[in-house]
């Protein structure tokens, strides 16, 4: 397995600390990762499903499961943001939110940041485009 260099941040999750969290691990690391990466698109149904329907119950049950998860990656910028749309689902739980609310486009649009980062991440341990995770893109 080829060394991992952490040497530069990662924008949407800390890779670093993650690695650290799993006992320099890399064969670990790798495996969070490609777990994590199918479930948080998943999860990114799943919260979608439960605005489109407008169950706000469901919505903030998603929210908490994805925080958690998020917060053992080290995804601060995505764990405020899930944050907040999980305050404002208990300010109104009887309100529904709509897909064009902001804290829902902003929440995707970081979901999606990440999930990008995640999949070159993975692209770049497994040698598929020779560079080294971190590296500028």
């Amino acid at each position: 397995m080829m060394e991992i260099e952490f040497s530069r941040p990662s924008s949407h999750f800390d890779a670093a600390a993650l690695h650290h969290d799993l006992c320099e691990s890399t064969p670990a690391l790798l495996s969070v990762l490609r777990a994590f990466h199918p479930w948080l698109a998943d999860m990114r149904a799943r919260l979608r499903g439960a605005i489109e329907t407008g169950n706000t119950e469901q919505l903030a049950d998603a929210a908490h499961t994805l925080r958690g998860s998020l917060a053992q990656l080290r995804a601060a910028a995505a764990v405020e943001l899930v944050r907040q749309l999980e305050a404002v689902c208990k300010a109104d739980p009887g309100a529904p939110l709509t897909p064009d609310h902001p804290r829902v486009l902003a929440l995707d649009a970081e979901l999606e940041a990440l999930s990008t980062e995640i999949a070159d991440f993975l692209a770049a341990a497994s040698g598929d485009d020779g560079s080294q995770p971190g590296d500028p893109a």
